[in-house]
Protein backbone atom coordinates (compact mmCIF):
# COMPACT_ATOMS: atom_id res chain seq x y z
CA UNK A 1 0.00 0.00 0.00
CA UNK A 2 1.15 3.49 -1.09
CA UNK A 3 1.21 6.18 1.07
CA UNK A 4 1.71 9.75 0.10
CA UNK A 5 2.49 12.89 2.27
CA UNK A 6 1.73 16.61 1.43
CA UNK A 7 3.07 19.42 2.69
CA UNK A 8 6.04 19.95 4.88
CA UNK A 9 7.96 18.75 8.15
CA UNK A 10 10.50 20.18 10.40
CA UNK A 11 13.37 18.29 11.65
CA UNK A 12 14.68 20.14 14.89
CA UNK A 13 18.25 19.44 17.21
CA UNK A 14 16.88 20.71 20.38
CA UNK A 15 19.38 20.53 22.98
CA UNK A 16 18.72 19.24 26.69
CA UNK A 17 17.46 22.44 28.34
CA UNK A 18 15.37 22.63 25.34
CA UNK A 19 17.40 24.98 23.04
CA UNK A 20 17.00 24.98 19.54
CA UNK A 21 20.25 23.75 17.93
CA UNK A 22 19.57 23.20 14.33
CA UNK A 23 16.38 22.78 11.87
CA UNK A 24 15.69 21.85 8.87
CA UNK A 25 12.11 22.35 6.59
CA UNK A 26 11.60 19.30 4.09
CA UNK A 27 8.87 17.80 2.22
CA UNK A 28 6.83 15.49 4.35
CA UNK A 29 7.33 13.03 2.29
CA UNK A 30 11.51 12.78 3.46
CA UNK A 31 11.71 10.03 6.42
CA UNK A 32 13.12 11.76 9.63
CA UNK A 33 15.87 9.77 9.48
CA UNK A 34 17.46 10.86 6.01
CA UNK A 35 17.59 14.51 7.37
CA UNK A 36 19.31 13.62 10.94
CA UNK A 37 22.60 13.06 10.09
CA UNK A 38 23.05 16.16 8.20
CA UNK A 39 21.76 18.26 11.16
CA UNK A 40 23.80 16.13 13.36
CA UNK A 41 26.77 17.74 11.44
CA UNK A 42 26.45 21.24 11.48
CA UNK A 43 24.33 21.17 15.32
CA UNK A 44 27.33 19.28 17.18
CA UNK A 45 25.25 18.86 20.64
CA UNK A 46 27.50 19.04 23.55
CA UNK A 47 25.37 15.94 24.85
CA UNK A 48 26.44 12.57 23.02
CA UNK A 49 23.02 11.14 24.11
CA UNK A 50 20.20 12.13 21.38
CA UNK A 51 16.51 10.95 22.03
CA UNK A 52 14.08 10.15 18.90
CA UNK A 53 10.70 9.42 18.31
CA UNK A 54 9.79 5.81 16.51
CA UNK A 55 10.72 7.60 13.16
CA UNK A 56 14.38 7.47 13.91
CA UNK A 57 14.22 3.30 14.71
CA UNK A 58 16.50 1.71 12.20
CA UNK A 59 19.73 0.26 12.20
CA UNK A 60 21.59 1.97 9.85
CA UNK A 61 21.28 5.52 11.51
CA UNK A 62 22.16 4.21 14.75
CA UNK A 63 25.06 2.61 13.19
CA UNK A 64 26.26 6.29 11.51
CA UNK A 65 25.36 7.91 14.50
CA UNK A 66 27.95 5.83 16.92
CA UNK A 67 30.58 6.49 13.74
CA UNK A 68 29.94 10.00 14.71
CA UNK A 69 30.22 9.55 18.19
CA UNK A 70 26.20 9.81 19.39
CA UNK A 71 23.77 6.88 21.26
CA UNK A 72 20.59 7.19 19.81
CA UNK A 73 17.50 6.46 22.26
CA UNK A 74 14.52 5.63 20.52
CA UNK A 75 11.16 4.06 22.15
CA UNK A 76 10.22 0.56 20.93
CA UNK A 77 6.54 0.76 18.80
CA UNK A 78 4.37 -0.95 21.74
CA UNK A 79 4.13 -4.52 19.47
CA UNK A 80 8.19 -4.85 19.52
CA UNK A 81 9.68 -7.28 21.79
CA UNK A 82 10.91 -5.72 25.25
CA UNK A 83 9.16 -2.46 24.06
CA UNK A 84 7.83 -2.39 28.40
CA UNK A 85 11.49 -3.18 29.47
CA UNK A 86 13.28 -0.37 26.91
CA UNK A 87 10.59 2.62 27.14
CA UNK A 88 12.41 4.29 30.31
CA UNK A 89 9.18 6.41 32.18
CA UNK A 90 12.34 9.33 32.55
CA UNK A 91 13.31 9.06 29.01
CA UNK A 92 9.81 9.32 27.97
CA UNK A 93 9.08 12.47 30.15
CA UNK A 94 11.73 14.26 28.49
CA UNK A 95 10.45 13.40 25.17
CA UNK A 96 6.82 14.57 25.75
CA UNK A 97 8.48 18.29 27.32
CA UNK A 98 9.80 18.82 24.29
CA UNK A 99 7.13 17.18 21.63
CA UNK A 100 4.63 20.02 23.60
CA UNK A 101 6.95 22.30 22.50
CA UNK A 102 6.53 21.42 19.00
CA UNK A 103 2.95 21.34 19.48
CA UNK A 104 2.50 24.67 20.22
CA UNK A 105 4.62 25.27 16.57
CA UNK A 106 1.89 23.64 15.28
CA UNK A 107 -0.91 25.50 16.50
CA UNK A 108 0.27 28.84 15.46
Amino acid sequence: KKVYYYGFKVHAIVSDDGYLLDYAVTKASVHDAKETVELMINAHPANHYLLGDEGYLGKNLATNLKRMGYVLWTPYRKNMQGARRHNDHQLMAIRRSIESDFSLLSYY
